[in-house]
Formats: structure tokens, C-alpha cells, sequence
């Protein structure tokens, strides 16, 4: 290895030698699209250094640190550079908080480089990454907002494994949110982490944030990305780094022939088909303020307009309200005579929430009910597609309220029989999953109901959709409510412990309803009352009945009515069998055929334990 005695000068030269600058393709995660290259230094090996980390730290200590940055930017300049022809991508630059707050000692370089290959700063974003001693907060503020006065872009790096991460994300506003490996790694099979990637993504939207999931590295992980929203992806599964500018393509094959999976499913209602979505103009951010003002004063009746850079990519609205002072004070008025005033209309530009134009109504609603007020930006792969006015926002949230009471279950509050067939029929059409249906139904309610009146039998039914909720209602799993005493529950994806859990909700509602019965009746472990044929009998203590229902990842094609018709046919045997269970799954071997569980073991045993 080189020695720190050789000196900085000598060590910038064999960097300069042997050092290249790879770049790996950020893309659209819907199309394929190239948005944008990550430059990521390689072959520090051939000056003797065992890890990337290991090459900077000896650069910082010779001292020559901002030279080494600003060379691998002007390499992964000229790449980008040569084929912006082809491929129109921002270059994404990394650095670590505490350089980042000392932007003063590297911009000057940073400029240079970019210049000299062609580069303005507008297509450039810096990723913010958790490496460094970390600074004050107000110092990155500083930074970041200098960063943006040149036209930078702003990313945060990693996010979730920092510690500051949701402060960063509050105060530095950044245009992207790139979610660390460790939170995409397995996706798709882990529950807690789709829940915390969907919630990170949700709040990114509110906040005019879009989000990019790094370090995909199966087509799995990337259909989990895609359902929790993510706005891009980059990682193996789409290319691994290459330091040739001609590898850099336009569209990206393994996501572009892998579609969306909630693009398939008929009858969803899209933003545009409920007619919300406003087609107004945007204003490019290099707008004079002067234009926008007399634009305003001869459209009274507009109160805001959207901005986009260059790319059409959303910076936010200008309001009307926050241009009145230029006009209505004798001060504002010389200002925007005064050519060399130094506002742009950058300046004037407030956030507001994005969301994709393929988002469910109803997602829209639960995200941005806050922004009633303002209005939401409508894009289509990251660039500017259209705007919700706030009067679309209240008119689509009563129409989803009134929708949303008709089809849910008066007592419960649980979906009902149409949003059941709706999940069905959509599982149907991902067979790239794994799909478990149950449908849950009381024992003995009848004459339990007979007995203690609708009102007892009532509270015995809430109680049951109480413990469904409380199970899994943090979770991506659909619970409905079929009618009277039957329940359906149905998950998609990850079904590993699916079954066990379904008949824990089951073990402890039959523990919870004998506090719905008298002392004596607990005591005796049954009630007597006439049966459906007029014969009294003796009645068991309420229990469930569960039929379980799996769809392979992978399986045949199946209709609704086909999955009803046997979830309808296993309730019949678990309500036969001793342990009130009963489960299939349907293969690919026998189309048409479903067999039980002690018939295809293997294939159950995960679902069923």
C-alpha cells in the first residue's frame, strides 16, 4: 500500500492513473425509465486498498480529499456527458454530512468538473449519506440550501439506518429518499418491513418527496417495492454498476418486462376515471417573478400555478397570496423593475404532497387529508402529470366515505361481500405470489343466538372482528365480514404462519365468548335449547370453524366464483371434523383438481403451521 509519506501530490496522480468511476442506472419503478446514474468509485484495489472506505479515509488524511471527490465527479461527468443524447439522467453524487456541510471547500471543484464536461448543476442531485462525524443541524441547512441556490438536487442516503434520518428528512426537504438495503432485503417476505417502507414512503409523499428503494436484488423484492409506492429502484436485479458510459441504456429490461402488478386487476378506479385531476399548466422554475405577477394579475381567478425544473420534474406551486406584497407596496413594485432583483421563482415555490397517477383513490385520501387545503401534485413516472385542486380533494372524500359505507358491514365495519370478491379476483390475477384464503365461521350461534336474544349475539360478532383486527390489522392482510357469524380473511405474498395465526384468533374468541354466558351455563360447558328440527338438545359452548384456502406462487389460473365455490366446500368439512379445520390448495397438476392438505403435505405444511 502507499505510504501517507509519498504525499498527497504523488497519491492524486496513481489515483488519477488507476481510479475509474462506475455508474449504476437509478430507474423509473414502474417503467423502466432511466432517471438517473449513482457514480460509485472502483479498482481501489489496484492501489493496494482492501474497501472503498479504506481508499477516502487515507485520501482525507493526505489531505487531498476534495481533489479526489472532484475527480471521480468530472469521470462520472463525461460518461453521463456522452450519452445525454440517448439517455437524459441525473447524476447522483455522494457525500458524507460533514463534507457536505463544508460545501464551501468542495463547490468551487465540483463546479469545475461538471463544467468542463458539459454539466450544468441542474443535473446533478448530492445523496447525503450517514458516513462522517456528523454536524449541527443548521450548519447542513446552510449547506443544502447553497447547494440549491446553484441548482443542485438534494437526496438522503441510507435512510433509516442514520440517526437523524427523520429530522434530515423535515429540515433539509430533499427531493429524494433513498430507503437502505437493510429495509428492502427480503421485502416481500417480511411483514414489519413492508410496513415500515410503506409508512417512510407515505410521509416522503406528504413532504413532496420521492423515494427510490436501493439494493433490489430480486424481481420478488422489486414487486414489493412497487406496492409500497416507491417511486424508483436501483440494485443488482436492474444493473450492477459499469464503468462504460455505452452500457447506459434508456430502459432497463428486468424492471420494464416485469409490469406493475396493481396495473392488471380490472374494475379499480383510477384517479383520472374519477375525474379529479386538473390538467394545468406548470410554470418552468426559470420563470421571471415579473412574468408570474402580471400572469396573476390578468388571471384573477387562478390562485396558483405548479412549478417544474427542466425536466418537468415538481418542485411545488406558487400562490398567488405570496406575490401580492410585490405588488400591493411601492417597494415590491421597484423590486421587480429592478433587473438584477435576486429572487427566482424558486423562492416562491412552496411543497406540496406527490403521488403517483396510478395511486388508489381512497390511498390518496388517507395520505393527504391534511392538504385539503392546498391541493396535491399528480405525477407520471417522476415527471408532472396533472393537479388536485383541494375542492377535488373534499369531493372525492365524500364519494369515498359514501362508497365506503355501502360497502361495509353495518355492525362491524368490515368490508362486505363486494370487497371480498374484489381481493379474491385481484389474487387471482398475481399468480407471481403465494395467495391463503379463510373463511371463519361460528359453531353452534344459532341456538346461542336463540337463547340470548340478537343483541348478546351481536356483541359475540364484534368481539370476533375485534380479534381479527387486533391480529392482523396492522398487517398486510384483507379481513372481511361475509354476513351474520362468517368472516373472511386473505393475505397475499408472504403466507408462512398464516393458518396458525388464524386459528390463535379462533382459540382465544372461544376463551373471550364464555364470558357472554351465565355462570351455569360455563359450568356446564353447554346450553339446551330446540334445534333447527324442533328438538331440544344440547348446544356446545361458541368455538370457529376455519377453511383454509392456498393459491401457490406460481399456480394455475383460478375464477372467483371457483375460490367461493371451495372455500364454501372446505367450510362444510371443517364444520364435520373434530378440529373444526380444514385445508387445500390448488395446484398445477391437475387443472380443474383441488386436493386436501394430507394429499399435498408439501405444499401446506408452511401455509398450515
Amino acid at each position: 500500500m502507499l505510504r501517507e509519506s509519498n504525499g498527497g501530490a504523488i497519491f492524486l496522480d496513481r489515483v488519477r492513473q488507476a481510479v475509474d468511476a462506475a455508474l449504476q442506472p437509478i430507474t423509473d419503478i414502474r417503467s423502466g425509465a432511466t432517471h438517473g446514474c449513482e457514480a460509485l468509485a472502483r479498482q481501489t484495489q489496484a492501489l493496494g486498498f482492501a474497501s472503498i472506505p479504506q481508499f477516502f479515509a487515507f485520501a482525507e488524511r493526505l489531505g487531498v480529499r476534495v481533489e479526489v471527490d472532484a475527480f471521480l465527479v468530472g469521470r462520472a461527468a463525461q460518461k453521463i456527458a456522452a450519452r445525454k443524447a440517448h439517455v437524459d439522467a441525473l447524476l447522483f453524487v455522494n457525500l458524507d454530512r460533514m463534507r457536505a456541510a463544508q460545501i464551501e471547500d468542495t463547490l468551487p471543484a465540483f463546479l469545475a468538473e461538471l463544467s468542463r464536461a458539459g454539466l450544468s448543476p441542474s443535473d446533478v442531485c448530492i445523496e447525503i449519506t450517514e458516513g462522517g462525524e456528523a454536524p449541527s443541524c443548521v450548519g447542513l441547512i446552510q449547506a443544502v440550501a447553497e447547494l440549491r441556490q446553484h441548482g443542485f438536487r438534494i437526496a438522503i442516503d441510507d435512510f433509516g439506518t442514520g440517526h437523524s434520518g427523520l429530522q434530515a428528512l423535515y429540515e433539509l426537504q430533499p427531493e429524494y429518499v433513498k430507503i437502505d438495503r437493510f429495509f428492502i432485503k427480503d421485502l416481500d417476505r417480511d411483514g414489519r418491513k413492508r410496513v415500515f417502507v410503506s409508512r417512510v414512503v407515505e410521509l416522503a409523499h406528504i413532504l413532496g418527496t420521492q423515494v427510490v428503494a436501493e439494493g433490489v436484488e430480486r424481481v420478488e423484492e422489486l414487486h414489493a417495492c412497487r406496492d409500497a409506492g416507491c417511486d424508483l429502484v436501483q440494485g443488482y436485479f436492474v444493473a450492477m454498476p459499469s464503468t462504460e458510459a455505452a452500457d447506459i441504456r434508456s430502459v432497463y429490461g428486468p424492471v420494464s418486462e416485469n409490469p406493475d402488478r396493481r396495473l392488471a386487476p380490472r374494475n379499480v378506479v383510477t384517479l383520472e376515471a374519477e375525474g379529479v385531476v386538473m390538467a394545468l399548466e406548470a410554470l418552468p422554475d426559470t420563470t421571471r417573478v415579473a412574468d408570474v405577477v402580471d400572469y396573476f394579475l390578468g388571471h384573477p381567478e387562478c390562485a396558483y400555478r405548479p412549478v417544474v425544473d427542466a425536466r418537468r420534474m415538481p418542485l411545488g406551486i406558487v400562490r398567488e397570496r405570496d406575490l401580492r406584497w410585490l405588488v400591493q407596496s411601492p417597494f415590491g413594485r421597484d423590486l421587480l423593475q429592478n433587473s438584477s432583483f435576486p429572487m427566482t421563482l424558486r423562492d416562491f415555490t412552496t411543497r406540496l404532497p406527490t403521488v403517483d397517477a396510478s395511486i388508489c383513490p381512497t390511498q390518496l385520501i388517507e395520505q393527504c387529508a391534511h392538504a385539503i387545503d392546498e391541493g396535491v401534485i399528480v405525477t407520471e413516472g417522476t415527471r408532472y402529470s396533472g393537479f388536485v385542486p383541494s375542492n377535488a380533494l373534499l369531493r372525492l372524500a365524500g364519494m369515498i366515505r359514501l362508497r365506503q359505507a355501502q360497502s361495509q358491514n353495518p355492525l362491524t365495519h368490515l368490508p362486505a361481500n363486494d370487497a371480498i370478491l374484489g381481493f379474491i379476483g385481484r389474487a387471482t390475477e398475481e399468480r407471481g405470489l403465494s395467495h391463503a384464503f379463510a373463511h371463519l365461521d361460528f359453531n353452534h350461534f344459532k341456538p346461542f343466538n336463540d337463547v340470548y336474544g340478537f343483541h348478546v349475539g351481536d356483541r359475540a360478532i364484534i368481539m370476533f372482528a375485534d380479534l381479527l383486527r387486533a391480529e392482523f390489522g396492522r398487517d398486510d392482510v384483507f379481513i372481511g365480514h361475509i354476513g351474520g357469524d362468517d368472516f373472511f380473511v386473505g393475505v397475499s405474498g408472504e403466507i408462512d404462519g398464516f393458518s396458525r395465526r388464524v386459528r390463535d384468533v379462533c382459540t382465544r374468541f372461544a376463551l373471550n365468548a364464555e364470558s357472554l354466558y351465565t355462570q351455569q351455563h360455563r359450568q356446564n360447558g353447554y346450553i339446551e335449547c330446540a334445534g333447527r328440527d324442533g328438538v331440544v338438545a344440547r348446544f356446545p359452548l361458541l368455538t370457529c370453524s376455519v377453511a383454509l384456502l392456498v393459491l401457490p406462487k406460481g399456480g394455475r389460473a383460478a375464477t372467483t366464483d371457483e375460490i367461493a365455490h371451495e372455500l364454501s366446500r372446505l367450510k362444510t368439512i371443517s364444520k364435520k371434523s373434530e378440529a373444526c379445520f380444514s385445508t387445500a390448495t390448488l395446484t398445477v397438476r391437475e387443472c380443474g383438481n383441488v386436493f386436501n392438505a394430507r394429499e399435498t403435505p408439501a405444499l401446506l405444511e408452511r401455509a398450515a403451521n
